[in-house]
């Protein structure tokens, strides 16, 4: 089991700086806005150096990733920085399990668990989720800056608030009765935090105009407790309805450019919840989603012209999806229809 270590601090670039003194060649995997972001500090880290910046391309995608590998003329790079949201950061560990070289992450939005975690998510150029890319190991190292985490649009954090969530309710739905092993249990245990962390703090985070502690504390399980509860679980705990809902819904282009992928699980918690007959624990999470505005309906997402359209691609990617099996319920499609479709 390899964890990453991890630095989070209001501004952590002396540490940063300390970390890549003995490193001389440095490729950094970015986006527009994450580099504005922190290229003041950033580029005072980098002074000294010999870098090389490349833009992720606006999508984790195979054929964007070769396109950059081909385009590396030779690689004499002895460390990636990883520095974005959770795409750009997703290409940067993919291009770290090609290249063999170390991998530092600066996540500049806290809406996945992208920055830790063994996977990346892939996607094809037309922005609809292809499959998941399982590497050898995590980024070596993750820095963390709470200013920067601060400052960026509320609605990341906000849509990470239910990505969280997520990894609580799906993990222990498939896990329900089962006895786990040993790094399971840990990562089962770690999982409460998910839920308990955003339930609790979630929406003061949100309010908060400095680093405080209940801001501090949900940006720490967005990034970092839910990657390594991702990091230690089984494979098959990872993902269950949320993420195939997600992941089917990406067809319809509107879903995809207009809405977060926390926020689209988020609405698939409640689905799942239904149909496992949880009604009582479904009414606590849909009054906290409305405190916070997170969806409680299909209609919310979609644009019900453009779902009817490819309602039947979007169910069967639904049901045949890695994250939907193994899930322990026994329903038809007919029953997750009606559920899913309640509103819309």
């Amino acid at each position: 089991m390899i964890l990453t270590d991890v630095y989070m601090e209001t501004s952590i670039w002396k540490s940063l700086s300390e970390e890549i003194e003995n490193y001389k060649n440095i490729l950094i995997v970015h986006g527009d806005k994450s580099l504005l972001a922190i290229k003041d500090d950033f580029f005072k880290v980098l002074e000294n150096k010999n870098f090389h910046f490349v833009h992720y391309g606006d999508e984790c995608c195979h054929d964007i990733i070769d396109s950059i590998l081909n385009n590396l003329k030779e690689n004499t790079y002895d460390l990636i920085i990883g520095a974005g949201g959770g795409k750009s950061i997703d290409a940067s560990k993919v291009l770290m399990d090609k290249l063999n070289i170390p991998l530092f992450t600066v996540p500049t939005i806290a809406s996945t668990c992208a920055a830790v975690s063994y996977i990346s998510v892939m996607y094809n150029e037309k922005h609809v989720f292809e499959e998941l890319y399982f590497l050898k190991r995590p980024p070596h190292k993750t820095f963390i800056n709470l200013e920067t985490i601060l400052t960026a649009p509320k609605r990341y954090l906000w849509a990470g608030i239910g990505d969280t969530l997520a990894k609580y309710y799906e993990m222990n739905m498939k896990a329900e009765g089962e006895r786990l092993n040993f790094n399971t249990t840990m990562g089962e245990k770690l999982s409460h935090l998910c839920k308990e962390s955003m339930i609790n703090y979630g929406s003061s985070a949100l309010l908060a105009t400095e680093v405080t502690e209940d801001f501090k504390e949900v940006a720490g399980v967005i990034l970092v407790t839910t990657g390594m509860v991702s990091n230690l679980i089984d494979f098959k705990y990872n993902g269950a309805l949320a993420h195939s809902i997600f992941d089917s819904l990406t067809q319809i282009k509107r879903v995809e450019k207009e809405h977060l992928h926390g926020e689209v699980v988020a609405f698939g918690i409640l689905v799942q919840l239904e149909l496992e007959k949880k009604f009582e624990e479904l009414e606590k999470l849909k009054a906290f989603y409305e405190k916070i505005k997170l969806p409680t309906k299909l209609n919310e997402i979609v644009i019900k012209e453009e779902y009817l359209k490819k309602k039947d691609a979007v169910i069967d990617k639904i049901l045949d999806s890695a994250a939907y099996s193994d899930i322990p319920l026994n329903f038809t499609r007919d029953e997750f229809l009606a559920v899913l479709e309640k509103n819309i």
